[in-house]
């Protein structure tokens, strides 16, 4: 399995705070069967500045720390950008880190509590740069969660989704998983990600999550969203993943009479 969202680099922002840390991370994520772990520190204006070359940088220097320690775990590049003014040129620039560093999808952050400033126009103005928004555990953005048919918008403009494995498994709450696996039966969101930060509230693993994502959706989706989709993520490679099933119908009272 390939996880596609994980703060597993040490120091570069509310993850891993040292490198022991992110050494029990790393064993914890093979102990439950990743391979792979996409790291993607924040990259967010006035909070965590990790840029392109920092990013690269200390990926280089932790394989070298996950050899030493025999720990056969890949790590790859990402980020997680927040979401701001002028992206597609901040890729362009070189100061943006991209899925393996190929500049075809970037994972990107929408504000927790409040309204996505210019979402819409971001999602197209990367399209049109030739790069695919990937957002980040939309099942948590309250903006989504008030009304998941502007979530479905923006899949529709272009976006693949990316889901917290946490969440369809209900650590963030009943409200939360509902979503969760209301979006992963439609086929709205298309990898999934650990988002982890530590070894105990939210670690870097899959399995779970997977199994239940298989359950909801079949093997062939759950194995889309572990494996094949994050290798196409790392290879810069199109992903085109099946229409979203449409939203069952609601089936009131009035309905179930008329029918008898």
């Amino acid at each position: 399995m390939i996880d596609t969202h994980c703060h597993i680099l040490p120091g570069l922002d509310d993850g891993a705070a040292d490198e022991e840390a992110a050494l029990a991370m790393a064993r914890c994520a093979v102990d439950g069967g990743v391979e792979t772990i996409i790291a993607t520190p924040h990259m967010r204006e006035g909070d965590y500045l990790n840029e392109r070359p920092r990013v690269l940088e200390a990926v280089a220097s932790f394989r070298k720390v996950l050899e030493r320690e025999g720990i056969e775990l890949k790590i790859e590049a990402g980020s997680e950008v927040h979401l701001g003014p002028r992206l597609p040129e901040r890729v362009a620039e070189g100061r943006l880190l991209t899925y393996g560093d190929r500049r075809r999808h970037l994972l990107l952050e929408c504000p927790y509590r409040t309204r996505p400033v210019r979402l819409e126009e971001t999602i197209f103005e990367l399209k049109v740069a030739g790069i695919t928004p990937v957002l980040a555990h939309p099942e948590r953005i309250r903006y989504f969660q008030e009304d998941p048919s502007r979530y479905e918008e923006m899949v529709r403009l272009g976006s693949l989704g990316q889901m917290t494995s946490s969440s369809l498994l209900g650590v963030f709450g009943k409200p939360i998983r509902e979503l969760s696996e209301k979006l992963v039966r439609r086929g709205l969101v298309h990898v999934l990600g650990s988002d982890a930060h530590d070894t105990e509230y939210r670690p870097p693993r899959l399995r779970s999550a997977a199994r239940r994502w298989a359950e909801l959706a079949g093997e062939a989706s759950a194995r889309r969203a572990v494996d094949d989709y994050p290798r196409a993520l790392l290879a810069g490679e199109a992903i085109d993943p099946p229409e979203p099933t449409p939203e069952p119908e609601k089936k009131g009272l009035l309905a179930r009479f008329f029918r008898r």
